[in-house]
């Protein structure tokens, strides 16, 4: 799969200490995994309206201005770019579980979401099942019980004699237990297949899912690896996470 997308940022206004957003967890805490989790649904009302100082932007909705792929797989062979996104309904997550290790520098996060709403404007070409899909118009696609994963792979750099990490990897992987897609102007605007086209794709969500799922976890890979690396990168590790 390729994928491409882009994300603008806000200006830093000021010069901030961690302390001043994030509840401070230290490596010698035996459960300093309860002590980030915490850490992280205390920074979500912040994270909703973004953090201009650290340059992280609104978190919901978000926005993102282009979102493209190309996959083929199976019965779907698709191409498609969205652009002007929104995605509506992280700021409703609620993290489950965070797993860090400090010797391997790894961590998994597990979050649930009631719903995302995810509209735009859309072109497409492809196949998905045994039915042809062209089109170019705007879509919403709802996702219900959400549940995600996100995996990070961090490295550590040298800066002006301080060590700072950077995420070197990160994936995120997302299920849904309910799907519904509309997509508006499908076939140059024929209302009769654009139906049944939608009807089809609704029929078979699960299916469907699979590919559709990219939009979203490429938007919160986006944002995440966004939001990692303007903090990793203005406050050094030991700041972060002192002894």
């Amino acid at each position: 799969m390729s994928k491409d997308a882009n994300l603008s940022g806000t200006n830093l206004r000021r010069e901030v200490a961690a302390s001043e957003f994030f509840q401070i967890c230290h490596r010698s805490d035996p459960d300093i995994s309860s002590c980030i989790k915490n850490t992280l649904e205390d920074l979500r009302p912040l994270l909703i309206k973004g953090i201009p100082e650290l340059y992280i932007v609104p978190m919901d909705p978000l926005n993102i201005p282009r979102l493209g792929y190309k996959e083929v797989n199976g019965n779907f062979e698709m191409e498609q770019i969205l652009s002007n996104v929104t995605i509506h309904g992280i700021g409703q997550s609620k993290v489950l579980d965070v797993r860090m290790d400090f010797d391997t520098l790894t961590m998994e996060l597990r979050m649930k979401i009631p719903s995302l709403i995810i509209t735009a404007d859309y072109e497409m070409k492809g196949k998905v099942l045994a039915l042809s899909m062209e089109g170019k118009g705007d879509c919403t696609l709802k996702f219900t019980e959400v549940t995600t994963t996100c995996r990070t792979l961090f490295e550590m750099e040298n800066r002006g004699g301080q060590q700072f990490l950077e995420v070197k990897d990160l994936k995120w992987t997302l299920g849904a237990r309910n799907s519904h897609f509309q997509f508006n102007n499908l076939f140059g605007g024929d209302k009769t297949l654009g139906k049944m086209a939608n009807t089809f794709l609704n029929e078979n969500s699960r299916e469907a899912f699979k590919t559709y799922k990219h939009l979203p976890e490429e938007g919160f890979g986006i944002l995440f690896k966004n939001i990692s690396n303007n903090v990793y990168r203005k406050f050094s590790f030991k700041e972060l996470f002192p002894e």
